[in-house]
């Protein structure tokens, strides 16, 4: 006799019920005894063993298609033997422990692969390969986005508008470059379709024009790269993947989360890293020194080290440093930059 559950196909209910064999005949009855259903041996099929998942037996019938439903596998193996008298080769896999390590190794040497490399350049190939109308079509719903959560209308005079604009033009390879003035903290942002975010507290920081032109340098290599694009197509391949391995993302919120950041906040740091390379490139053929990168870099350090002391609630700079390598890198990257290249 087997304990299990049993469901009769008609409806959704589930009953306590008890699974016998007498002769070729299999008989299902409840816990009182009375009979749920009958049926042959040879009109049954059981699911293979795994683990100590549960073993479920279908009782193929021509309307409906009956299922008792069992933990335990030596009783069900007992009354109902595997006629080629050996075990699903699954549960011969998973109860090998040299299998299993093998298995472990392999499956963790390809996570890291796909996350390291093969998410990485496929997002990039994707995201250069996208048409501009889409481009612009992001650039607008980011914009729109940060308004709404972040940012406030500039107050900066329209005559130093204007003198911006002109300064950085030149640098800008795209006449049509578009160029956003709001206010928020000191920061500058790329937008999808070759926008650029330039904030008020931004240029108060800039002590020389050519920090702000060096800052500017830095945000068209994100454009250049479309690093937004990817950085987000990366992180729904994380999203998506981890929904594939684990069949839903009711944890989202923690493990997922979690997950998903600490992989997007490596992405991140690389994607600065790169900028920053680009950016010292591009001034050195603009003859502009990497001084005034330098300098900028230190003065934005500084700003958002001094706001986050004195914020307790979880000011945004300190996810602003989380997200870009530490200050002391980037600065002895610059220093190593020969100017002449």
């Amino acid at each position: 006799m087997v304990e299990g559950r049993f469901a009769d196909g008609e409806n959704s209910t589930v009953v306590g019920a008890r699974l016998t064999l007498k002769g070729s005949k299999l008989i299902i009855r409840d816990d009182t005894g009375v009979v749920l259903y009958e049926s042959s041996a040879d009109n049954v099929s059981i699911s293979s063993r795994l683990a100590n998942l549960p073993r479920t037996l279908t009782l193929h019938h021509k309307r409906l298609s009956p299922v008792f439903e069992t933990d335990d596998h030596e009783a069900i193996e007992a009354l109902i033997p595997d006629p080629r008298n050996r075990r699903n080769w699954l549960y011969q896999l998973e109860s090998n422990i040299k299998w299993v390590l093998a298995a472990t190794v392999l499956t963790l040497g390809f996570s890291i692969w796909l996350v390291t490399y093969a998410i990485p350049a496929g997002a990039k190939s994707v995201a250069l390969a996208l048409p501009s109308n889409l481009l612009d079509r992001a650039g607008n719903q980011v914009l729109t986005i940060l308004d709404r959560a972040y940012l406030a209308p500039s107050q900066l005079d329209s005559d130093e508008q204007l003198r911006i604009r002109a300064l950085l033009a030149p640098h800008f390879s795209d006449p049509n470059q578009t160029l956003y003035f709001r206010s928020w903290v000191p920061n500058a942002l790329a937008l999808p379709d070759g926008g650029i975010v330039l904030t008020d507290e931004l240029i108060q920081l800039v002590e020389n024009d050519r920090e702000l032109v060096a800052i500017v340098h830095h945000e068209l290599a994100h454009l250049s790269q479309r690093h937004l694009i990817r950085r987000s197509l990366q992180d729904s391949s994380l999203l998506i993947g981890l929904f594939l391995i684990t069949g839903d993302l009711s944890g989202a919120d923690f493990l997922s989360g979690v997950s998903v950041t600490i992989a997007d906040l490596a992405y991140s740091r690389d994607f600065e890293s790169e900028a920053d390379r680009h950016a010292l490139a591009t001034l050195a053929k603009a003859g502009i020194s990497k001084t005034h990168y330098r300098n900028i870099l230190q003065k934005l350090d500084q700003w958002y080290r001094d706001q986050s002391t004195q914020s307790d609630d979880g000011f945004s700079p300190l996810r602003y440093l989380s997200t870009h390598p530490q200050t002391a890198e980037r600065l002895a990257a610059i220093d190593a930059y020969p100017e002449d290249t």
